[in-house]
């Protein structure tokens, strides 16, 4: 990776901060609009049957009722309200991060068009990064899938990254079953990086993981380097 500065790392922070605010306002948004329904719906059946209150104690009741109904309508436009605003406030930052930065864009919502990174490249090229974080069948068909890759291409030049972050960097320990196809991707040319991060927080040794394997330092903004330089990015 570059050893350069980039502010790629502190708008991924950012970014994931702002959408997990903004699911927050959604949640927000979505309660406002439970409570507004919820009391409305109180507010119609006392209007409905108000007419035939025949006692002091059912009255007391619906008034008590009505009242409620009313907080719950008011707090509720407040919770949509304020849903509403939070959201809008956080798509508007989310859009200027990634209006800034292409690498960022590319990593959350993959638009990015690879003409823009290298405008002086021309004809096809079939340099890719891989993306793995699943389990052990998610790993049987990925490999298939990166096998099939190489065996349509087998008459062509490209280099293929294969980053595993999250609970995929344990399946890349060596007694695992899929460690003999993995040997076999490698030697065709396929660059497998873990994060080195995902190993500290699932506990997995250095001396456990395929000889084959690099460790670095951040899965993910590998890939964002990666994207930068031209590959195509898959979610596997």
């Amino acid at each position: 990776m570059n050893d350069e500065p980039n502010k790629a790392p502190t708008d991924f922070q950012k970014l994931t901060l702002l959408l997990a605010e903004k699911r927050t306002a959604h949640t927000t948004l979505r309660s406002g609009i439970a409570l507004c329904a919820f009391s409305m719906t109180v507010i119609s059946f006392i209007l409905l049957k108000g007419s035939k209150i025949s006692s002091n104690l059912e009255g007391v009741i619906f008034t008590i009722l009505g009242s409620g109904s009313i907080i719950m309508l008011i707090f509720g436009i407040y919770f949509i309200r304020r849903g509403f605003t939070r959201m809008q406030f956080h798509d508007t930052l989310i859009n200027q991060i990634l209006y800034t930065n292409q690498e960022a864009s590319a990593l959350f919502y993959h638009t990015r068009k690879r003409n823009n990174v290298h405008p002086n490249r021309t004809g096809m090229h079939h340099e890719v990064v891989f993306h793995f974080d699943k389990g052990n069948i998610e790993l049987d068909m990925a490999i298939r899938n990166i096998e099939n890759y190489f065996g349509e291409l087998s008459n062509q030049k490209f280099t293929v990254y294969f980053v595993v972050t999250g609970p995929g960097i344990k399946l890349l320990v060596k007694e695992n079953p899929h460690a003999q196809r993995l040997t076999e991707l490698t030697n065709l040319g396929l660059q497998i990086k873990v994060c080195r991060n995902a190993m500290r927080d699932f506990q997995i040794e250095p001396d456990r993981v395929l000889p084959t394997v690099k460790i670095i330092s951040s899965g993910l903004l590998e890939i964002i380097d990666l994207q930068h330089k031209g590959y195509a990015y898959i979610k596997l």
